[in-house]
């Protein structure tokens, strides 16, 4: 009977599903949505159940195309955007919304956190506090939400509830509980002294395996939502951006992944725990590797906003099309700048009242040209972001997300970059590597070699060193104005 297993990756919008065979050869995927909130400036929540009902409809989606039989699916592994609390009480029943990495509402959690503990915090986790962790979104929950806190006793974080949803049994992997910013480097264990500040006891958080873990397997109620067998195991997974390493094939430190999703984001391999500025450090499911992840909040995000402004989200606009428009405007734009700050920043600045915009906007400039300049405004934040990482060790730069379908936008940061990039095969890297982890889980196959031999580059792109002159001479104009916003905002 042929073996098939299942990568459900809970993304910021939506539930990516992918089918693979045992080795890990793609077979199908699906994905469905779910409602993100905005109840005030700054706040960016999501029902955590809406995660379970988007992967009952994508599972079944997927097996329904691919004309599989439930019983040849193996084995299932997860992954999920990072540092989302979920609150439950001493039911299991969620207290309210989850908070995004996104929401910067605790700006002032964050500012008491550094100044009264931050030199703790950073020894303990070789990491910063900023309002992406989960640690001061919690406190924020404690201090203008203190009826709800008081019902809180158990927290999951990230795709961990959507474990216990698929299981009913409590588990963390290491990326996951990491997130938190309540965990020591050292150990891999929780940090008593960091739960206290966010008002948790150790009870209230799981116990922590590694990715490859198998939490349990689907129970009944599960199995008949997904559409199933019983008992299906269900492997731990990692954080999104742990299995887009994992789907890429970034198992050593001569790999470096770009990625191009919701949000941007750089990421560097290195072989143990060290702080570095502007940077998060996470373990990577490859024990005993670490990785920086440097990050831009608004990559995807910036052009979907901008193709709704230009009344372009109404038509079916996919990348052939924007990649035509682009392609009519030359490198540098002009003139005209982007600087995606629709969301606050993370690095370099990490500020979450910096705003972004336009800049050097003329009459001549068209709807090709604003298009190209969000792309180019992209790149140039993944530019700031990569050159807080040390690439002395990389030789080989992948590209992956959703915004690697474009051709174009994948030339541009080889151009700002003037480096050499690999466009990947699969761009869904991180619904890949969670079906990998569920072959590796089940024991199939050892993980990092299995990373290796089932990942496929589409091509090599090399960039176009006059442009590059050219972005060269634009970069230095974005971080003048950018360092302008930071003064004028923050």
């Amino acid at each position: 009977m042929d073996s098939y297993y299942l990568g459900i990756d809970v993304g910021s919008g939506s539930v990516k599903v992918m089918l693979t065979d045992s080795h890990g050869e793609p077979s199908g995927v699906a994905s469905s949505g779910y409602e993100t909130c905005y109840p005030q400036q700054g706040h960016v929540e999501q029902n955590s159940d809406d995660w379970y009902g988007a992967t009952c409809i994508a599972v079944r989606e997927v097996i329904h195309k691919s004309q599989i039989a439930a019983a040849h699916v193996m084995g299932i592994g997860l992954s999920g955007t990072s540092h989302i609390p979920s609150m439950l009480d001493e039911k299991f029943q969620l207290v309210r919304p989850a908070i995004l990495w996104s929401d910067i509402r605790s700006d002032a959690q964050v500012r008491r956190l550094t100044d009264e503990f931050g030199e703790f915090i950073a020894e303990r986790t070789q990491n910063s506090v900023n309002c992406t962790w989960s640690l001061p979104q919690l406190a924020w929950v404690r201090e203008h939400e203190p009826e709800v806190f008081s019902r809180i006793r158990h927290v999951f974080f990230s795709k961990d509830y959507l474990a216990y949803r698929l299981t009913g049994e409590l588990m963390a992997d290491y990326s996951s509980a990491v997130s938190s910013l309540m965990v020591n480097t050292d150990s891999l264990d929780w940090n008593h002294d960091l739960l206290n500040l966010a008002g948790l006891r150790p009870e209230s958080v799981p116990a922590i395996q590694s990715s490859t873990t198998v939490v349990g397997g689907l129970t009944l109620s599960a199995a008949s939502d997904l559409g199933l067998r019983a008992g299906t195991p269900v492997v731990s997974g990692m954080l999104d951006s742990a299995a887009e390493l994992i789907g890429v094939g970034a198992t050593d430190t001569s790999v470096a992944v770009i990625r191009l999703g919701t949000a941007g984001g750089v990421m560097a391999l290195t072989s143990g725990p060290e702080w570095r500025k502007g940077c998060m450090l996470y373990p990577h499911p490859v024990r005993p590797l670490w990785y920086y992840q440097a990050g831009t909040n608004a990559a995807t995000t910036s052009l979907q906003w901008v193709l709704r402004l230009l009344g372009m989200d109404t038509v079916d606009a996919g990348y052939d099309d924007v990649d035509n428009l682009v392609g009519q405007v030359p490198a540098g734009v002009d003139g005209l700048l982007f600087h995606p700050y629709l969301l606050g920043e993370r690095a370099p600045y990490w500020s979450s009242r910096i705003r972004g915009g336009f800049s050097g906007v003329t009459i001549n400039h068209g709807r090709p040209a604003f298009l190209r300049a969000v792309q180019e405004g992209v790149a140039f934040s993944l530019r700031d972001c990569a050159e807080l990482l040390n690439w002395d060790a990389v030789s080989d730069i992948r590209l992956c997300g959703g915004g690697a379908k474009s051709l174009a936008w994948c030339q541009i940061i080889a151009d700002v970059l003037g480096l050499p990039v690999d466009q990947m095969y699969v761009q869904d890297a991180s619904a890949l590597g969670a079906a990998l982890v569920a072959i590796a889980g089940c024991g199939e196959a050892d993980l990092s070699l299995l990373a290796q031999g089932s990942v496929k580059t589409s091509f090599r792109i090399e960039p176009d060193m006059a442009n590059h002159d050219t972005y060269n001479s634009g970069f230095q104009k974005y971080g003048e104005i950018a360092r302008q916003y930071l003064r004028t905002f923050d």
